[in-house]
């Protein structure tokens, strides 16, 4: 035996200066807010769907030599891109013809993308994958312009509704036999089953080839892949053919030799009769008259099918096996879906058209409060992987799961659904998005999304709120058949500007275009293929300010048209609605989603407004109020709207405490009266602006000071503030009969502030003896308005954010007349880098919010997630928590309250059905 000894281990050469000075450099690249968020920069399954830009496509059966090297090189400097626009996607020199009708006129697919986030592009054409060139994920092969886009609906009868939704080029597209979407859903903790015996091999053969997954059946539910067999995992089925005590089958009769059949009892084969102590006799027939007549029928009839074998006495294998298999299949679809997509409209433009695919889910929710559903689904779902589709990332430890499986996650009917809202999901006009990239991210746009999936994936989200500007079509006006009608100086040539065919088809393509592209890049699109969103909208969704206009500018002829295609691509992108297939009847339960609320006819748009109501949890619900459908400048909703939504809510289950209303705009937020009279159309500085000094402040529609809209906006609003107050009055009416408790969400101000409503205790003296103070968890007067805006957008200026704290410390007097008190809360007493603040009333940086119930205290808790440092995306929590209902509906804490029978009766009426009145109750003093 030799004995050699190990060599000693060389010595590590010391680094030179330069050398250790880059080690340390490359070391703190890596731990960037962008490097530690590291959830967003896991590989984006829908990458997989878009694939590379067509000049990079490389044939994946051959690598390119180093001698064809070049030439590929010289072919890719020779592609011709077209030449982008600030907008970002080029714009064709195509004009429809003038006959075509104005709503048949449509744009055409983007060929560039080049902003919000890391650009992606559309799926491969389908002579790109039949040569070979780039790899088909989809089979048969779809180019993907939009999506998957996810969509919550609501729970019913233990079922979960929602829908997935995709945009796809007609041209580069396979539709024989049309898109499928396959999902899958198994319990988040779900163990597989334990077979202990060995007497179904051939079933644990079937459940091992079908790649079922099932709960132990002596736990779980049939619904939710148990089988219905017995308590040691043998099929029910298996159980049954097994068994030979049963009684035995006409079939096994045998021929006694005279005029009767009889059935052999305690026989053997010879025909004696086995007796108990052993000993053998002849058989007697014992059996009555209309037994041996019934067996004899049975046995000609028999007979008469074909030969039989008396000695048989189980099923036969092959039918044993085939049973078995059915009852595999049937166990694994229970938990498996294959959804054929419905094309919903068809989007016509110059270079091709594109289909919208909807695909509706409807999946069985796990009635366990300790286990929710993990769901993932799949487009045109191929059968093997032709190659690694993780774009350059290894390849999953799970060979079945590819990397076009996206996954989701649906909270159990027994407890409630954990959230994310947010707003303000763009840049307004100027900002230069740069200035919010932090270091190690793609885009200004990624950041606090990349926080917010970051939260995700720790905890799963079964729910994305979108709050209003879940995207910014502003830059609509830069279109260049627009130009001319921009470049208009008075309200009058622009009121009466013509709505040509040109600038029709202008709109349609920008919305489509511009919805692509936001829809599909960056976290947000990996967010909203993977969360469940539910949306509403506000003006940016629109136009900035629309329906906040003079009434004569918001009915002109362009106007009108460009609220109408926004509200309708807003339905279509983002509620996966069209109205001309889903319908508008206003009775409840009629429309495709369950959760849609109809109102009335908007006054400047052909639709009616679209609400919502969704169930949240057990103890929680979501009301999605349309403030801009139906939104005059001096009305949010129509009086029948009201009614209607009041209705509804009166009829929710019993067992809920908590009603969220989510409104775009702040309903509890600091007053702006002083700033809104002096900016008013009549005031000195828009006679300024109108004349043309200060040009850069003004509007671009009719020359108003640009914070005009915004102003008039606000329920705070000099024209809507008497329609606030009622609302608010209805809402304690509905809360005290119903014993709710009510809270706001909202959006819209690039701030994050928490507002509150609650029984204002009277005059100080009173308050100081400790009388007419009411506790949270016992004041039906106890809203909180969670203020949480923007995501992306920039904060307002410090100067308008001190300004804002200040106005937050105002009382006012408003609802002092109906024992209402409203105040701003201080909840941002840590600052996000230091020990305190000095503005605690207003967060003034990025946020959005996290919303869900402690089930252990009843509480529900809002966690404001506010941006530490301008595009670093880690966030800080500033948590509030509200008190479930505990009042009584007659007397609490020794105030006087009004008796649920009687509340409707005590409260005034619609604004707009008796204003002298209401002014006079709510206004007296204010």
């Amino acid at each position: 035996m030799s004995d050699n000894k190990p060599e000693e281990p060389k010595p590590v050469p010391e680094l030179s200066e330069e050398q250790a000075k880059q080690v340390a450099t490359n070391r703190e690249s890596k731990d960037t807010p962008g490097q530690r968020l590291t959830a967003w920069r896991k590989p984006h399954n829908l990458r997989a769907y878009y694939g590379p830009p067509p000049h990079t496509y490389l044939n994946l059966k051959e690598r390119p030599s180093e001698d064809n090297a070049s030439s590929a090189k010289n072919d890719e400097e020779g592609v011709v891109l077209p030449t982008p626009l600030e907008n970002g996607y080029s714009v064709p020199a195509y004009r429809p013809p003038h006959w075509v009708p104005n709503h048949e006129i449509s744009g055409p697919t983007r060929t560039l993308d080049s902003d919000q986030g890391a650009t992606t592009h559309p799926g491969p054409t389908l002579s790109a994958v039949k040569e070979g060139k780039v790899a088909a994920v989809c089979d048969p092969h779809l180019q993907i312009l939009c999506g998957p886009l996810l969509k919550y609906d609501t729970v019913k009868d233990g079922y979960w509704y929602g829908a997935v939704m995709i945009v796809t080029n007609d041209n580069e597209s396979e539709y024989h036999p049309f898109p499928t979407l396959f999902v899958e859903w198994e319990s988040e903790d779900e163990k597989a089953v334990r077979r202990e015996s060995d007497n179904n091999q051939a079933a644990t053969q079937l459940d091992t080839e079908a790649g079922a997954k099932m709960e132990d059946p002596a736990q779980g539910n049939s619904s939710y892949g148990a089988g219905s067999g017995q308590a040691d995992g043998t099929s029910a089925s298996v159980a049954r053919s097994s068994s030979s005590s049963s009684p035995t089958s006409p079939t096994e009769y045998v021929d006694s030799g005279d005029d009767s059949d009889t059935p052999p009892s305690d026989m053997d084969a010879s025909g004696e009769e086995v007796s108990h102590d052993g000993s053998h006799s002849k058989h007697k027939k014992s059996v009555s008259t209309s037994a041996a007549t019934w067996a004899s029928s049975m046995m000609r009839r028999l007979k008469d099918l074909g030969p039989q074998r008396p000695s048989f006495r189980g099923r036969p294998s092959e039918r044993i096996l085939r049973t078995e298999k059915e009852r595999q299949e049937a166990q694994e679809w229970a938990t498996k879906r294959l959804i054929e997509g419905e094309p919903i409209y068809k989007y016509t433009g110059a270079a091709t058209t594109a289909t919208f695919w909807r695909f509706m889910l409807e999946i069985p929710v796990n009635p366990d409060p300790t286990k929710g559903l993990r769901v993932t689904y799949a487009i045109n779902k191929p059968k093997k992987p032709p190659v690694d589709l993780h774009l350059g990332q290894h390849p999953g430890a799970d060979p079945q799961r590819l990397s076009t499986d996206i996954t989701f996650h649906i909270a159990p009917t027994g407890s409630d659904m954990r959230f994310a809202a947010y707003s303000c999901n763009g840049f307004s006009d100027g900002i230069d998005p740069d200035i919010f990239k932090g270091e190690g991210f793609d885009s200004g746009f990624d950041p606090v999304w990349a926080d917010l999936l970051q939260h995700h994936e720790e905890r799963p989200f079964h729910a994305l709120m979108g709050g209003g500007d879940q995207i910014y079509c502003d830059p609509l006006t830069k279109e260049p058949e627009l130009v001319e009608y921009m470049k208009l100086k008075t309200n009058s040539e622009k009121i009466g500007y013509p709505l040509t065919d040109s600038i029709a088809f202008a709109i349609d393509r920008f919305y489509f275009n511009h919805y692509c592209l936001v829809f599909r890049n960056g976290c947000f699109a990996k967010a909203i293929s993977q969360i469940p969103m539910v949306n509403m909208l506000d003006d940016h969704d629109l136009i900035d300010g629309f329906g906040s206009y003079p009434e004569g500018l918001q009915r002109s002829t362009l106007f009108k048209q460009i609220g109408a295609r926004g509200y309708f691509f807003f339905l279509l992108f983002q509620c996966f609605t069209v109205d001309t297939v889903d319908g508008t009847l206003v009775e409840p339960g009629q429309h495709t989603f369950k959760s849609m609320i109809i109102g009335e006819d908007g006054p400047y748009i052909p639709f009616p407004s679209h609400s919502s109501l969704h169930w949240f949890g057990a103890k929680t619900w979501l009301l999605m109020l349309d403030c801009r459908a139906e939104r005059r400048k001096d009305l949010i909703l129509t009086p029948k709207t009201y009614e209607h939504v009041f209705a509804i809510l009166r009829e929710l289950p019993d067992d809920v405490e908590h009603l969220i209303i989510q409104l775009g705009i702040p309903i509890s937020y600091p007053r702006m009266n002083l700033a809104e009279r002096m900016i008013h159309s009549d005031g000195i500085l828009a006679k300024v602006t109108h004349s043309g000094f200060f040009g850069s402040f003004a509007n671009k529609f009719n020359k108003d000071m640009e914070l005009l809209d915004d102003l008039s906006d606000h329920w705070t609003a000099s024209n809507h503030k008497r329609e606030r107050n009622w609302f608010i009055l209805q809402l304690q009416a509905l809360a005290l009969e119903r014993k709710l408790r009510i809270s706001f969400v909202s959006g819209d101000v690039h701030l994050a502030a928490v507002g509150c409503f609650k029984t204002y205790p009277g005059k100080r003296k009173k308050t100081e003896k400790g009388k007419g103070v009411i506790q949270p968890p016992f004041d039906h007067r106890y809203m909180v308005n969670i203020v949480s805006s923007a995501i992306v957008n920039t904060p307002p200026p410090p100067p308008a954010q001190a300004t804002l704290n200040m106005l937050a410390g105002h009382k006012h007097r408003t609802l002092h007349y109906y024992h209402t008190d409203e105040v701003m809360l201080p909840v941002f007493q840590e600052g996000l880098r230091t020990d305190t603040r000095h503005l605690n009333y207003v967060a003034g940086a990025r946020n959005y919010t996290i919303g869900e119930r402690d089930p252990s205290t009843g509480e529900f808790v809002f966690d404001v997630r506010v941006e530490r440092r301008t595009g670093q995306g880690e966030t800080k929590g500033y948590v509030v928590r509200i008190p479930p209902p505990q009042w009584e509906p007659s007397v609490a804490d020794g105030h006087s309250l009004v008796h649920p029978e009687h509340a409707k009766h005590r409260h005034i009426g619609h604004p707009h059905h008796n204003e002298k009145e209401f002014d006079k109750a709510v206004n007296r003093q204010s």
